[in-house]
């Protein structure tokens, strides 16, 4: 059995952060941050009322709507952040209160970066192809701007908050196939370390490592080398053709130009990679849920369609899926 994707679900804070605002007290503009990223604007949490956990919760809520599902049926949560605010309980168990699933559940959470929801999404997987669950949550969620250096304009502006989710029921349809990659020789052009290292605290330059580092360039020239590759591998791996056999590539939202050089590396028709970037910049693990939702929403995804899911971030991670919706 495989778990195919029944109902979606996300939650986007109510503050808007526009190209403007940034040019009002850093050295920018927003034909700067436009031509470079595609963002127009972004969601920002307001840290009190709309937590990491709380927009977690919100968009598993909808997600269940939208599958009309008993929240006592599920099995399995699985939530994927890098920015959570709690350490313990997870994420999950907390989603898990919140939505009043049954104790015949397991909770946990995972950390790996942006392609977090696909690293979630693949670990639900394999207790649907083992016969041990018929109905898993699966949530992305991230409060980025917690961690943003907001004197940097080369990352801060690309940073946005939000959740979302998909409630997965098994079905004998086409298995998950997938491939995921890491590097960690080339972890150094994107970390942060942990601020609660209190020996630490008075050492020099040990705020700053605790909020986003990125080397842009070398961020960039990896997205565009590796993201194509693993696509072009993932459709030789299992034998499907990237042009007759894809509906939708659904790619990390991290920058416009990367997915529109992937588009083109590939030779696919732009139209394919749908896009939400400009609204809602990069969400990390939620972004992809995000979308789903949205095109759900709007009714550009429609069952029994096949999709590519691909991401890239930090670890350095990179991860493809070929699903049927």
């Amino acid at each position: 059995m495989t778990g195919r994707i029944i109902g979606l679900g996300s939650y986007i804070p109510k503050k808007v952060l526009t190209n403007d605002d940034f040019a009002s007290f850093l050295n920018t503009s927003d034909e700067w941050i436009t031509e470079r990223t595609g963002i127009k604007e972004r969601r920002i949490s307001d840290h009190l009322n709309e937590k990491p956990s709380q927009m977690a919760i919100e968009a598993a809520k909808r997600a269940i709507e939208d599958a009309g599902i008993d929240p006592k049926e599920i099995e399995l949560i699985i939530t994927a952040s890098t920015t959570p605010d709690m350490v313990v309980p997870t994420l999950s168990c907390i989603v898990h209160e919140a939505v009043g699933v049954s104790e015949n559940c397991g909770c946990f959470d995972v950390n790996s970066a942006c392609p977090g929801f696909i690293a979630a999404f693949n670990a639900a997987q394999g207790f649907f192809e083992t016969g041990h669950i018929k109905l898993a949550l699966v949530i992305g969620v991230e409060c980025l701007s917690n961690f943003a250096n907001y004197s940097d304009r080369g990352t801060c502006i690309l940073f946005g908050d939000g959740a979302g989710a998909a409630i997965l029921r098994a079905e004998d349809i086409k298995r998950n196939e997938f491939i995921m990659r890491s590097s960690g020789a080339r972890s150094r052009c994107l970390r942060a370390e942990a601020a609660r290292q209190p020996d630490r605290w008075n050492e020099e330059g040990f705020r700053e490592s605790t909020q986003f580092y990125m080397n842009g360039k070398e961020v960039f020239k990896f997205a565009v080398t590796e993201v194509p590759q693993i696509i072009r591998d993932l459709a030789d791996k299992f034998s499907f053709d990237l042009e007759n056999d894809v509906d939708y590539f659904i790619l990390h939202q991290a920058n416009a130009r990367i997915i529109e050089a992937t588009a083109k590396k590939l030779g696919i028709d732009r139209a394919k990679f749908p896009m939400n970037i400009q609204s809602y910049g990069n969400t990390s693990s939620a972004s992809i849920p995000i979308l789903l939702d949205e095109m759900k929403r709007d009714g550009r995804l429609k069952p029994g369609m096949k999709l590519v899911l691909a991401s890239f971030g930090g670890g350095l991670t990179w991860d493809a899926n070929y699903i049927v919706y």
